[in-house]
């Protein structure tokens, strides 16, 4: 039964070459032609041989996963809804801007972290992503791009449906995988703090590390996140300053939703300031995406200068963020298991 290669590490591919007495840099040459040139066929990679082409061909398949729609928003981000091979559909966000063209990954089939804010959470549950899945959300958007932009991705967020650290081995096989085309700087992995894990990978994990964080205080914390009560901000705090430990020049990024009337206060700035001024970070001002069914209202705008001044004034860079695709669901938060077939 054939494998698939995305599901095998580059380490574990070099091995299966030397194996079979292949030199071990056709790993590089192979994978060159996966993640760079975008080829879904063996045969289709002209410097590795006839003999090679043959045996891989008979040994592994190439996964991508199907599309099943495409929404379009009016300010150019791109949402695709892809059929996993069991039926299962996840969605993949794709947006470009001025400097950057960026891809919104997911790594479950909904998430189970439940976070009262969450559209995603809010559908439950279904299971993890294997690599292959999670690296084939790239391949659905270099094939629905096709030839047409020339860099067509920068940058890669975990920032999609499901929480990365409940899957991590096939996340930082992603990741890896996903080194291969673009610099470990331009990946950063988005988690709700599962503490014990990111203190476990803390001191190796390459890539950029942001942290969903949305209170400056385990009590409110809790009442809209409530993975919050297994694993609290202190937990998470000591976790961050193992990675700071090992990676201070790259710089953490806090996540912070402003609900109105519920973590936008003058106080709660004051409290986040307190928490994090000893790391190397910076806090995204999120703006809330409303979804049918939940109950939250975005702060005012007032709430929200008020509340950047606090920070900014002790040293924190704390940028607005502008959501994208909100009109086609495909901001932060609005992500779904099902989605429209319309097609744009």
């Amino acid at each position: 039964m054939k494998k698939g290669i995305l599901n095998i590490t580059r380490a574990e591919f070099e091995a299966f070459l030397q194996e079979r007495e292949f030199p071990k840099f056709r790993a590089k040459q192979v994978f060159s032609w996966l993640y760079k040139h975008n080829k879904a066929s063996f045969f289709e990679m002209s410097n590795i041989g006839a003999e090679l082409q043959n045996l891989l061909d008979s040994e592994f398949y190439i996964y991508r996963p199907k599309i099943v729609s495409i929404l379009t928003s009016v300010d150019g981000t791109t949402k695709l809804l892809l059929e996993l091979e069991n039926g299962s559909t996840i969605e993949t966000v794709y947006i470009p801007t001025e400097d950057r063209n960026t891809i919104c990954v997911s790594s479950q089939v909904g998430c189970p972290v439940g976070c009262k804010f969450c559209n995603t959470g809010y559908n439950g549950f279904t299971r993890n992503l294997s690599a292959e899945e999670i690296i084939g959300q790239y391949f659905a958007i270099r094939d629905y791009l096709g030839d047409s932009v020339k860099n067509p991705i920068s940058n890669i967020v975990f920032m999609g449906m499901g929480e990365p650290l409940l899957n991590v081995e096939n996340v930082l096989a992603s990741i890896d995988a996903f080194s291969t085309v673009i610099s470990a700087r331009k990946i950063t992995l988005s988690t709700a703090g599962i503490s014990n894990v990111l203190s476990r990978i803390a001191p190796d994990l390459k890539c950029k590390l942001a942290i969903s964080l949305h209170a400056p205080n385990d009590k409110i914390r809790s009442s809209i996140m409530p993975i919050n009560d297994t694993y609290n901000i202190e937990s998470i705090i000591d976790a961050c300053k193992i990675y700071y430990k090992h990676h201070g020049f790259l710089k953490i990024t806090f996540e912070y939703l402003m609900l109105d009337g519920i973590n936008d206060s003058e106080k709660c700035a004051s409290e986040l300031v307190t928490l994090i001024k000893d790391l190397n970070a910076k806090v995204n001002i999120l703006a809330f995406n409303l979804w049918n069914g939940c109950h939250f209202i975005p702060s005012s705008a007032l709430a929200v200068r008020k509340f950047v001044k606090i920070l900014e004034k002790n040293g924190i860079e704390a940028p607005i963020r502008i959501s994208r695709g909100r009109d086609i669901m495909a901001a932060c938060g609005q992500l779904q298991q099902e989605a429209g077939h319309n097609h744009s």
